[in-house]
């Protein structure tokens, strides 16, 4: 399956973190992972557009503890929702 991770970055000091660990864990599981922490050096409408563009090729969206404080993971998983989307909520128990 293609996984997003979606979470708060800003005002986030441990998202680089957060957003590594949660690739790994979902690599080892044999997913393939789509990290938008990666993309650096563009402005907030750049991310928001790639972002999205990168969502829309995916079969899931990885929902980082924390998104709620996101105005960018709350429009993440309001797309997933809206095209239906597998949505997996960090900490919840869930099948592949």
């Amino acid at each position: 399956m293609k996984i997003y991770i979606a979470g708060a970055i800003t005002n986030n000091p441990n998202y680089i973190k957060m957003f590594a660990d949660a690739e790994k864990r979902l690599t080892q599981r044999g997913h393939a992972v789509i990290n938008p922490v990666k993309n650096l050096g563009f402005e907030y409408k750049d991310y928001i557009d790639m972002g999205l563009c990168e969502l829309m090729r995916c079969d899931a969206v990885y929902v980082l503890k924390g998104w709620s404080m996101s105005k960018g993971a709350k429009l993440e998983l309001l797309y997933a929702k809206t095209i239906g989307l597998k949505v997996i909520v960090e900490g919840n128990q869930w099948q592949d």
